[in-house]
């Protein structure tokens, strides 16, 4: 599956317009995911947006209409990954607080341990 380039872009500028910092895109799951370090915070995806959510936020976040569990290939839904349709994010302020919550999610959870060096010193 591919990506939306125009809403790649978009969520570019977002995250610039957020003032984040060393935020990076890479290819992840079929789509485009921005990261923090090393871990996602949304992904476009075709012409929606995969967002992680901090988990007191997300049975809210699946009221709204257009946001369903990220289920990849139907299986077992992701703990607190959540799509959002492209008529929700159609406008900025919308595309604005979906990106915020997913910089928020990895703000407030755990965070991956630093990759280990597979040199050794000896």
């Amino acid at each position: 599956m591919s990506w939306d380039s125009g809403l790649a872009a978009r969520v570019e500028d977002r995250a610039r317009a957020q003032q984040l910092r060393d935020v990076r895109a890479k290819n992840v799951f079929g789509g485009r995911g921005f990261l923090l370090g090393r871990s996602a915070f949304v992904i476009v995806y075709d012409d929606a947006l995969i967002v992680k959510c901090p988990p007191p936020e997300y049975a809210e976040a699946l009221t709204v209409p257009g946001v369903t569990p990220f289920a990849p290939d139907g299986e077992q839904p992701m703990s607190t990954w959540v799509v959002v349709s492209g008529d929700v994010i159609a406008e900025d302020p919308a595309l604005d607080e979906w990106v915020a919550r997913g910089v928020r999610a990895l703000r407030e959870g755990p965070t991956k341990p630093a990759r280990r060096s597979a040199r050794r010193d000896t």
